[in-house]
């Protein structure tokens, strides 16, 4: 009976502990932006200066994750995922002013995000409009096989 209580208390923790992990490992969910007809339309003033802002657009039931960044007078954006590390689903993450790929540990300064290598965020082409950063929505789509 004691090596059976002994047992179910391990079993208890192990599961505990993997749970947290998983908890801690997973992705977040990012809020979901609507197209506006062929676009997808972001408001410039949400973007502060090296700060990357999450977003997700839902395609045939795929949720496209990618971040905008303003940095240096100029606005840029790109898929949450690289070329070598996207088919683990896990992206990046903001850290102490750098991007961190969840997958690889890989570190990236944000003002120079545009390297080459296959850790690299992917670039997501955008232009500003006004007050408006656009994305045309078929180059979203463009990305949908990195998710």
């Amino acid at each position: 009976m004691m090596k059976y209580q002994s047992r179910l208390k391990q079993a208890i923790i192990f599961f505990i502990l993997a749970f947290i992990f998983y908890a801690c490992s997973a992705k977040p969910t990012y809020p979901e932006v609507q197209a506006q007809g062929e676009v997808i339309k972001l408001d410039i003033r949400a973007f502060k200066e090296a700060e990357p802002v999450f977003y997700s657009y839902m395609h045939r039931g795929k949720r496209i994750d990618f971040f905008v960044l303003a940095m240096n007078g100029t606005i840029q954006s790109y898929f949450d995922a690289c070329a070598r590390c996207y088919p683990k689903k896990m992206g990046y993450q903001h850290i102490d002013g750098k991007l961190l790929c969840r997958a690889c540990g890989m570190r990236f300064s944000l003002d120079s995000l545009d390297g080459i290598g296959s850790c690299y965020p992917i670039p997501l082409k955008g232009r500003v409009e006004g007050e408006s950063y656009i994305i045309d929505k078929k180059e979203i789509i463009k990305g949908a096989g990195y998710f």
